[in-house]
């Protein structure tokens, strides 16, 4: 019992300071951070099984590992959605669809996704061109061998 609390409070605990790793910034530009916190909470508490219960090491990697995979895609999704951020627009008031479109196109527009990309290194000026970096390039390479 102590080993299930002492894991769930050190996924708990990873989560909000996954939260706090982000600073303002999307996932995937913050994902080295992120992987930091999810892996030095993991070490802390395999540390703490490993002296008081050795048995309970590996179903409780296992169980770290899906629950960082599930907080990864939770948050990714909740991120991304279209739909959601145009709910959080029209809990403010009610819109037409034209307000709602321009409303949602100044916040997260083209130049707003770009800034986003260059802040994660993913995209550099090139004059007055955006170009794709060597770190987006290696991103769209392992992307194009998932499909």
């Amino acid at each position: 019992m102590t080993a299930a609390l002492v894991v769930a409070a050190g996924v708990l605990a990873a989560a909000i300071g996954s939260e706090i790793a982000l600073r303002g910034r999307k996932l995937q530009t913050a994902l080295a951070s992120i992987l930091a916190v999810w892996i030095a909470l993991f070490a802390a508490a395999a540390a703490w099984l490993l002296r008081a219960r050795p048995d309970a090491l590996v179903p409780s990697a296992i169980f770290w590992v899906g629950a960082s995979l599930l907080w990864f895609g939770v948050r990714s999704h909740a991120e991304s959605s279209i739909l959601l951020r145009m709910l959080c627009l029209l809990r403010a008031r009610p819109m037409r669809d034209a307000e709602i479109l321009d409303e949602y196109a100044s916040i997260h527009g083209e130049s707003m996704r770009l800034a986003e990309l260059r802040r994660g290194g993913f995209v550099a000026n090139e004059g007055a061109r955006p170009r794709v970096t060597p770190k987006g390039k290696a991103v769209l390479l392992v992307v194009s061998k998932l499909r």
